[in-house]
């Protein structure tokens, strides 16, 4: 059924975009890989799956959406270790394709966080925590008209039960921490990413696997039936899974099948998985040097970071909010660990943050999801728009 709406969808759009039909496999595999595309597939499929997702590019949003920037929320799926990252997309990063100067995302907030603690989380970066028991009093009349007010419903774990597996402690969870996102960052977009059940090619599924994707399973259940009880106020919102493999490969290629050649024309073998995770916490450490930067210094063509070994990436992807300097502590400690600067140079401002801040690759791994679908979203603009133009084929 799928796969027959995919290609009803090219039959219509054959038409607008007559030129992915000409093209060959290879290079429709490189244009999915730079729209977020499943690349798999016969040439048939491939072009079928493009011309379907550029296709929507041509539709006009309504009226009342695209007169407003997007609020992007990008969730990176754990339970001890869920992050997350608020961006706002200035609309003139859609909407200015020709030129190719988009506005950069603006990097509101970013936390890590155990799944059980969102209500003692500072969400807006304040000073106020959040409380997610609180959540449907936050929310606007039309917005918690669908909570019956004689229901209590409950929005925290019990006490002693917050580690264990169990379906309706998770759903307490998953309501908690969508209903609390939804009240403070209003998204437009909602990415999270998907789950697989084994990595590493490993036969064995680990049980972290199967708790995670339950409750993967569980913020999509309450973000669908949310967006159906309440109507219009949040019937709009775009709810996406991204899968990582699909981020890795717009910027480096480095999926589990993909070989590379050495400096000596030798074929190097596939790329581990910590070096993926490596090249992923360096890239945003790359980004939010530039953006630091930027912040201190009126030179930004000056490049501060050195060579991270990050290919062709660019450093200027993302700007920090003015208005929220935990933001701006936060990207401060990732900096710090990541060069591995001694404690004593840290500002006191930010001695909490950094004292706290854990490990990077979650926090890497939100914000990358994010930009890159972005990213994404603007290539496949260009692409519906301009065409071959747009993408330089060898």
């Amino acid at each position: 059924m799928r796969l027959t709406t995919i290609l009803r969808a090219s039959r219509t759009s054959v038409s607008q975009l007559p030129w992915i039909g000409e093209l060959k496999v290879a290079q429709l595999q490189r244009i999915a890989r730079a729209t977020g595309i499943q690349s798999s597939g016969t040439k048939s499929v491939l072009a079928a799956r493009i011309q379907a997702a550029l296709s929507q590019q041509l539709i006009p949003p309504p009226q009342e959406k695209n007169s407003n920037d997007w609020s992007v929320l990008s969730i990176d799926m754990g339970i001890q270790n869920l992050a997350f990252a608020h961006l706002r997309v200035p609309k003139a990063s859609l909407t200015q394709m020709v030129a190719r100067a988009p506005s950069r995302p603006v990097l509101t907030a970013w936390h890590r966080l155990k799944v059980s603690e969102i209500g003692d989380l500072d969400l807006q970066g304040t000073g106020v925590k959040t409380d997610g028991g609180d959540v449907a009093e936050r929310m606007s009349d039309s917005e918690a008209g669908s909570i019956p007010s004689s229901q209590t419903i409950e929005t925290k774990p019990p006490t002693g039960l917050k580690e264990a597996f169990s379906p309706d402690v998770y759903a307490s969870m998953a309501y908690t921490l969508i209903t609390s996102l939804l009240s403070v960052y209003k998204p437009t977009h909602i990415l999270i990413e998907r789950q697989r059940f084994r990595s590493g090619g490993g036969s064995a599924v680990q049980e972290w696997t199967i708790r995670v994707g339950v409750l993967e399973g569980m913020l999509h259940a309450v973000l669908h039936t949310l967006r159906h009880a309440r109507g219009s106020d949040i019937a709009g919102i775009e709810v996406q899974g991204i899968e990582p493999k699909r981020v890795v490969r717009y910027w480096e290629d480095l999926d589990s099948d993909t070989t590379q050649e050495g400096d000596d024309g030798t074929k190097k073998g596939r790329v581990s998985a910590r070096e993926v995770k490596k090249t992923k916490i360096d890239l945003v450490g790359r980004w939010l040097g530039a953006s630091l930067e930027n912040d201190f210094s009126s030179d930004t063509g000056t490049r501060s970071d050195g060579d991270m070994g990050v290919g062709a990436a660019v450093d200027g992807k993302i700007c920090l909010a003015a208005d929220r300097p935990a933001v701006h502590d936060l990207a401060g400690a990732y900096l710090q660990k990541w060069r591995g600067e001694g404690t004593r140079k840290k500002r006191s401002s930010t001695a909490g943050s950094i004292s706290e801040i854990g490990k990077l690759d979650d926090l890497a791994d939100c914000l990358l999801q994010g930009v890159t679908w972005v990213e994404w979203q603007v290539m496949r603009e260009r692409l519906a728009r301009e065409g071959l133009q747009a993408f330089e084929m060898p």
